[in-house]
């Protein structure tokens, strides 16, 4: 009777950070997918702003780094670790920063530049997590 009471927990406990896990990741990435409106100074900061929200019942952790990379080179950076209580929305504001001279030759139409989102949400004190990395093209 015990064992059937402490796998039942457990399943109930697994069900739980996952479902907390999944709502923070589904809403982890930027919504709006507009234009940036960059300021060309020097340096020039992109901002980025995240609103991860945790619809489920056990607290969720966010890691989330993104990175600006051309020619195989990491141009900037910026990465930020969140805890997500339950029930409740985190604003994550990330900011990459690179020198103007930098940024004309890759942030303009066609440049050869992709953009890398490394995504890590962990539930249940780190006992379940799920990491993605997620590339996209970026020019202009």
């Amino acid at each position: 009777m015990f064992i059937t009471v402490v796998q039942l927990g457990g399943f109930i406990a697994f069900a739980l950070g996952m479902y907390s896990m999944i709502t923070v990741f589904s809403t982890a990435l930027p919504q709006d997918g507009g234009e940036m409106e960059l300021e060309m100074t020097d340096p020039v900061v992109i901002p980025l702003h995240l609103a991860p929200a945790n619809q489920g019942y056990l607290e969720a952790r966010l890691s989330v780094s993104i990175s600006l990379v051309g020619d195989g080179e990491v141009l900037a950076s910026s990465s930020k670790q969140v805890d997500v209580p339950p029930r409740s929305q985190i604003p994550v504001d990330l900011e990459l920063s690179l020198p103007l001279s930098t940024a004309e030759q890759y942030l303009q139409e066609g440049a050869d530049v992709e953009w890398v989102t490394d995504i890590e949400v962990s539930s249940l004190y780190d006992l379940i997590s799920f990491s993605n990395t997620i590339t996209m093209p970026g020019g202009g």
